[in-house]
């Protein structure tokens, strides 16, 4: 029933469809405590993950159903993206976020992450400013901080011609990296976000690596049920990057992972964590659970 719905709704208006995700997650919260079995558990970027699936950014943009989604099975939780101030169906702003996730406590039952954006008047040479805002008004409830090269609000950092701005966001942000690390006694791991299908993929795969990011998370397709070919295109694309990163780089895939075989496929090819958005829409918040329940009966490459 809830997929027939699901299905309707995305004909319809896919926010519709992603309301519709939203109120069955945190109804299913209320009745469902689904853990990641204790096999699936694993130690990334320093933080412990129950497992290795997690709801990626734009589900919940302001921290509101962290609680319900760590309840049905997520091994982590990235919310967002966030900008500093409120923008007209897009974001709430910086202040409502922190308003949500200071009222949960510490440590968090699983990681909480935050991706970071700019607001769209912004000034193109100020951008990178957002990104700091972002991470001094978070960091304290935060596990991880994501800076989010593949937003549509601003100028395209994939691309060669603003390739000098994306070296002034990644120099910056690294040292406030380091700056809030000393200030704060507490470390925060850095995760960049690119779409392997805008710019020159290797060209961006070596900036993170040059400039020591902790992590990686490269967007794929993001159409639900995705032909063969655009799948095979994007595991093939996260295999290189694996190559091409240092083994102290994590890398999270994401987009156009909807079944619990998608998942398996792409930790075969060398993503040490996951992310879903679409496939949950679809086909609910028991989502996370069968895919856990494959994955610890499955043997990963």
């Amino acid at each position: 029933m809830y997929e027939l719905l699901s299905r309707t709704l995305l004909k319809i208006n896919p926010q519709y469809a992603r309301a519709m995700a939203c109120h069955a997650t945190h109804l299913a919260s209320k009745f469902v405590h689904n853990r990641p079995p204790e096999s699936l558990r694993r130690k990334v970027m320093g933080l412990e993950f129950p497992g290795p699936i997690g709801m990626a950014a734009g589900f919940d943009k302001h921290g509101e159903l962290y609680p319900a989604l760590s309840e049905i099975g997520f091994g982590f939780v990235e919310i967002g993206s966030v900008v500093p101030q409120p923008e007209h169906q897009r974001s709430r702003g910086l202040e409502v976020v922190a308003a949500n996730l200071m009222r949960y406590s510490h440590p968090h039952p699983i990681p909480l992450g935050v991706s970071l954006s700019m607001n769209r008047k912004t000034p193109f040479a100020q951008m990178f400013q957002d990104y700091l805002i972002g991470m001094r008004g978070l960091w304290k409830y935060a596990d991880y901080f994501v800076i989010n090269l593949g937003v549509r609000a601003g100028p395209d950092l994939h691309l060669q011609e603003n390739r000098a701005a994306l070296y002034k966001v990644l120099t910056n942000v690294k040292d406030e990296q380091r700056r809030l690390n000393s200030e704060h006694g507490a470390y925060r791991p850095l995760v960049v976000k690119i779409d392997q299908h805008r710019g020159d993929t290797n060209a961006l795969l070596c900036c993170v690596r040059d400039y020591c990011f902790d992590g990686l998370i490269l967007g794929g397709d993001k159409h639900q049920g995705g032909n063969q070919g655009e799948s095979n295109r994007t595991l093939t694309g996260l295999a290189n990057a694996v190559r091409i990163l240092s083994a102290d780089t994590a890398v999270i895939s994401v987009g156009g992972i909807c079944t619990p075989q998608d998942v398996a496929n792409h930790l075969s090819a060398g993503a040490a964590l996951i992310q879903i958005y679409s496939g949950l829409v679809a086909s609910g918040p028991m989502l996370p659970r069968r895919i856990n329940m494959h994955l610890s009966n499955t043997s990963i490459d």
